[in-house]
């Protein structure tokens, strides 16, 4: 079977490794101009619309640049003309899409490629209703929750600008909360937005945050991605291996369907390339790598490339940028004990420099694995971390 490859990959790496004026309102929204957007296309509590993206439009992977976004409304919303409510964002990992947190079928693919030990603690009543749940029953604050697909081809976005994929940043941090403000009831104020993520998400959750403290007044980021060398190295020994269990599929990445196999190392390592070694002269894929292989097989990390790929990690973020990280008014970390993506470590170093930085923060280490509790945890920070802080 072609899937079942990462328990055997990375369970044996070792890693070495508000706004200034409270009263602020963003101008930027107010003045945003208007999107192209398809109708919404269902009824009730969860609403699909369709957003036009300028900041995606004419990347060099063809990825679109109209998204579908998957919208909670909070039981009321259309009978209460003047009420508004805050809003949350949710940044996807894997599985990659606007379904996410809505369809367990990703989930279940994504742990059989990426080998994972457990199940997610996917809802039995479904996601609205475990919402309506936590708002009803435990104490969650009515908010909108917005899900925005931001996969590009390989899946892996990393929300981040690029020459080659577009601008996943500015696709969140403009073009989704200004269609947002413009068109749902929302209170446009970074005091009344929150970013969450997972995995990916994760990462994208607390840069975009760090990069938006304008936008977003709280973070939470649940096993936030690192790609440190050591891991890199390890992934590409693996990925001629895996060229090989697709074959006759030519080497390099897969198109990504969350409901699909994938090339789980390949498209994992092409989607870090893409946003941080993109190279439009580098077809077909339109990176860098950062290592080559020796004659004898063994990958070899190049220190140029690989010092351009650091640059990007929470590690260079967070440290690099102590002003924002104090402008924002909560800040939520989590991990599993036993991850097996190998992301302990690396939070654990990422606590650590916060904790040396003396950034006020909530860091939450659990007895489980990469998505065992994602809704356990997600619907903590729902009820205890943004709902007793989130206007």
């Amino acid at each position: 079977m072609k899937t079942k490859i990462l328990s055997t990959l990375l369970l044996g790496v070792i890693f070495l490794f508000s706004c200034e004026r409270e009263l602020h309102i963003d101008q930027e929204n107010e003045l945003a101009p208007t999107l192209k957007s398809g109708m919404i296309c269902s009824e009730g509590t969860l609403t699909t619309v369709q957003v036009f993206s300028p900041s995606l439009e004419g990347n060099l992977l063809c990825d679109p640049d109209v998204r579908n976004v998957n919208i909670y409304l909070p039981e009321g919303y259309n009978e209460s003309s003047q009420k508004r409510y805050p809003v949350i964002y949710f940044l996807h990992g894997m599985p990659a899409g606007e379904n996410s947190l809505i369809d367990p079928a990703g989930f279940a693919v994504f742990k059989e490629v990426a080998g994972l030990q457990a199940d997610v603690d996917f809802p039995a009543e479904g996601f609205t209703e475990w919402v309506n749940k936590l708002v009803e029953e435990k104490g969650m604050k009515e908010a909108i929750i917005v899900m925005p697909n931001a996969a590009n081809r390989y899946g892996l976005s990393f929300y981040t600008n690029s020459v080659v994929q577009g601008n996943y940043e500015d696709y969140i941090a403009k073009d989704i909360v200004s269609y947002i403000d413009a068109n749902f009831k929302t209170i446009k104020h970074f005091k009344a937005r929150a970013i969450v993520g997972h995995c990916m998400g994760g990462y994208g959750a607390l840069k975009l945050a760090i990069k938006h403290p304008h936008k977003f007044g709280y973070v939470a980021a649940l096993s936030p991605a690192h790609f440190p060398e050591e891991t890199v190295k390890y992934c590409a020994g693996l990925m001629p291996w895996e060229d090989g269990m697709w074959a006759p599929h030519p080497p390099g990445p897969s198109l990504y369907n969350p409901t699909s196999p994938f090339k789980f190392i390949n498209n994992t390592i092409y989607g870090c390339a893409t946003t941080w070694l993109p190279n439009p002269e580098n077809p077909p894929f339109y990176v860098d790598l950062p290592f080559s292989y020796s004659s004898g097989g063994d990958p070899v990390l190049n220190v140029e490339l690989m010092a351009k790929w650091n640059s990007h990690s929470l590690f260079a973020l967070v440290a690099s940028n102590k002003p924002n990280l104090k402008k924002l008014k909560g800040i939520y970390l989590d991990c599993g004990l036993n991850d097996e993506l190998g992301m302990t470590f690396p939070n654990q170093m990422l606590q650590q420099i916060l904790l040396d930085m003396k950034v006020k923060h909530d860091f939450e280490f659990y007895a489980g694995t990469h998505i065992s509790h994602l809704y356990n945890n997600l619907g903590n920070v729902f009820c205890r971390f943004l709902s007793k802080n989130i206007i």
